[in-house]
């Protein structure tokens, strides 16, 4: 187009030139034009043919964020290889996965419309429905850049750091395990963590594939995982070997029990405090807990007043619900909840339609 009104420009600024000569003239211009339209097509398909390899290779794994924040990582596809710059030719002869750890929290990212927002959180302590995940990503990348294997013990949550420590206890069976945590997901609604299948087998849900559990954060092995991490020292994730344990003179001032919705039994002397958990915080390691009667809620929201709660209950009447109420940052807090739910099939449907109803912070509780 330019091209061309170039020409008609020339014609009428220079009367004089023989139209022999313009029309030679024409010629060679637009032969210039169509050669640099050409040229430029070629490396808009060479881009978005690289585009699409990457993007496909990234839909393909669990992760979809995992490089977005890596520039000096090169994706190329072959079969599964993921490697970096220097290596991919000898990586696509071979079909190796390169590791590429590192510490990461990472920005706000977008998976299946829903944004998930990472952060550091010292005080996590939430409850939820927990699932697994084994062979199908055997060998792939985890979020922050290592190796997942299936038989070591390992999970992936949306927005705690990589790599961080938490105790994940399955409440349906007391069983309780310390788990590193260096992935992302799961991006099912409704689940809050993603167990490898070692972790899995020894929490006793393999077979059923979900549990109702419990995830606490453990500060103090985590802040001493981010320092090693930052310094370029990731800790040999567990097979039959553990770690050593963490003495109870390093317990943080954090509560375990600061933020739990879970009921507590009235017999504290059969139960295991807080202190006794860290002590006894290997990873890898299961201890067991008493186990206590819990049900399955959709908690639709969280609110500083009443009414506001109340009037959210209002609006969604398929369902019977309650306002909880809890203290958050030591202020009141009132919580709307429908339930108590019978199965995690039926929670999985009702809090479906209650995000479908413009909820979109509702989520699954276990309490």
């Amino acid at each position: 187009m330019y091209c061309i009104l170039g020409i008609s420009n020339m014609l009428s600024d220079r009367q004089n030139i023989g139209k022999f000569m313009a029309i030679v003239s024409f010629g060679l211009l637009l032969s210039a034009c169509t050669a640099a339209e050409v040229a430029v097509n070629l490396a808009k398909q060479s881009k978005q043919g690289n585009n699409k390899n990457i993007d496909k290779i990234v839909k393909s794994s669990k992760i979809t964020e995992s490089y977005v924040e890596t520039p000096a990582v090169s994706i190329a596809e072959h079969g599964s290889v993921i490697v970096e710059n220097n290596d991919i030719t000898e990586a696509i002869k071979k079909n190796v996965v390169v590791p590429n750890p590192r510490y990461k929290i990472g920005d706000p990212y977008e998976v299946d419309d829903n944004w998930y927002y990472p952060e550091r959180d010292l005080r996590y302590d939430e409850t939820g429905i927990a699932s697994w995940y084994g062979d199908e990503f055997a060998g792939k990348l985890t979020a922050n850049g290592e190796i997942f294997d299936p038989k070591l013990v390992s999970a992936a949550h949306k927005t705690l750091p990589m790599p961080s420590v938490v105790r994940v206890t399955n409440l349906e069976n007391g069983k309780s395990l310390v788990v590193r945590l260096n992935d992302r997901g799961p991006f099912v609604t409704g689940r809050i963590i993603d167990l490898s299948r070692e972790a899995a087998r020894r929490l006793d849900f393999m077979n059923t594939g979900i549990a109702r559990v419990r995830v606490q954060i453990l500060a103090e092995q985590s802040l001493a995982m981010e320092r090693d991490a930052k310094n370029n020292n990731f800790s040999q994730l567990v097979t039959k070997d553990l770690m050593p344990p963490v003495k109870a003179d390093d317990v943080p001032k954090v509560s375990l029990d600061a933020t739990t919705t879970r009921k507590v039994q009235s017999d504290t002397a059969t139960r295991t405090s807080a202190i006794e958990l860290l002590a006894r915080s290997r990873i890898g390691e299961v201890i067991e807990v008493p186990v206590t009667k819990t049900d399955i809620w959709v908690q639709i929201g969280a609110f500083y007043n009443m009414d506001s709660a109340k009037s959210v209950l209002n609006q969604y009447i398929k369902t019977q619900g309650l306002v909880s109420e809890g203290l958050h940052n030591g202020k009141p807090i009132y919580k709307a909840r429908l339930g108590p739910i019978t199965t995690v099939k039926d929670a999985d449907i009702i809090l479906s339609e209650v995000l479908t109803f413009g909820f979109e912070g509702a989520h699954i509780i276990v309490d």
